[in-house]
């Protein structure tokens, strides 16, 4: 894949990612700090319900130990920050290289998780739905709503409903456009993220 010069907004929106994944606040990410204890908490809002896919929990750590390894570049077990930005820059390249193959994955692996989160499966998340989310990694959540309305504005939708094809173009816009008018620019707003 050719090395390709990443915006400088983008790679702020990948810092910030980082730092939401982050759950220890650390400085790194480890799969038993910061993401089996997210798997855990998500497998558990499923309890008295069927989940969409089987063995949930293992899925759900198999899932964040692929995606943490494929950023451990030195293979010391922890992903950095410089590790998580550059990973995001080849993904970046496999976009731009072929948008809409990369629109195929993201169907996929990032509506795979949107069914994770929807509990009721009527292919929308509710407010409960992304504030259990952030509620996961450590976040507090009373700035969710505001934002989410925010980014559902912008988009001539009503507030505190979040439909899967808007939350997949949300993310696809998050990671690639980096437009200052791209309504996905405002995913992870609501929290106390800054540097």
């Amino acid at each position: 894949m050719p090395v390709m010069r990443v915006p400088q907004v983008l790679i702020d929106r990948y810092r910030r990612l980082f730092r939401f994944y982050d759950r220890d606040g650390d400085g790194v990410h480890s799969l038993a700090q910061d993401f089996a204890p997210v798997a855990r908490s998500i497998d558990a809002r499923w309890q008295g319900r069927r989940p969409p896919f089987a063995n949930l929990l293992q899925l759900l750590l198999d899932t964040y130990a692929h995606e943490q390894q494929r950023r451990d570049s030195d293979g010391n077990g922890v992903v950095t920050l410089r590790e998580f930005v550059d990973s995001h820059q080849r993904v970046l390249a496999a976009y731009q290289a072929n948008p809409e193959q990369a629109r195929v994955f993201i169907e996929r692996a990032a509506g795979g998780f949107f069914d994770v989160l929807d509990l009721d499966g009527d292919g929308v998340l509710e407010l409960a739905d992304l504030q259990a989310f952030a509620a996961a990694y450590g976040h507090p959540v009373e700035g969710i709503a505001a934002n989410l309305a925010a980014m559902l504005g912008e988009l001539g939708l009503p507030p505190e409903r979040l439909p899967r094809a808007v939350f997949l173009t949300l993310l696809e816009q998050y990671w690639f456009d980096p437009s200052p008018t791209a309504p996905g620019r405002l995913l992870f707003g609501g929290l106390p993220l800054e540097d």
